[in-house]
């Protein structure tokens, strides 16, 4: 197995490490507060290409929060404990409760991650659908909207 560092790299904490045949490439580093740890990986024989990927989740509380970054497959988010306040640029962020879940659409640039709280931190986990070969996730400049992502 080797170590790929989604979450040092994305959102900074621990790396993830996959089995060796389903390898996702790195995404350039960056620091930030929430957390991901592998829960979960598979390849999808049913949709050649691609694996499942599952990290748990964890959010600091704020003013703590992700960098803007985007994933190259569809996210689906699942709150376990706390509050946490998730969105996609374009539309306002969603208060998503303990067991309440949000879904990211494929390269959507995710630009609210965050705990609700400034006290209390989030959990959850997240499923991710990733082609072969790409980034778990890439920092995105949240500046630049979607023009050259």
């Amino acid at each position: 197995m080797r170590p790929i560092p989604f979450a040092a790299t994305v959102l900074g904490a621990a790396a993830l490490t996959l089995p060796a045949q389903a390898q996702p490439a790195v995404a350039p580093a960056a620091t930030a507060p929430t957390a991901s740890t592998p829960m979960f990986s598979a390849e999808l024989p049913d949709v050649p290409g691609k694996q499942m990927v599952v990290v748990k989740l964890a959010f600091p509380p704020s003013p703590s929060k992700a960098p803007p970054h985007k994933h190259p497959g569809s996210v689906w988010v699942y709150i376990t404990q706390g509050e946490a306040r998730l969105g996609v640029e374009g539309q306002p962020p969603k208060l998503v409760k303990a067991g309440e879940s949000w879904f990211e659409p494929m390269g959507a640039i995710h630009d609210v991650s965050e705990s609700a709280s400034s006290t209390e931190p989030a959990y959850g986990f997240a499923m991710m659908l990733v082609p072969d070969d790409a980034p778990l996730a890439t920092v995105v400049d949240a500046h630049a909207g979607h023009a050259g992502h």
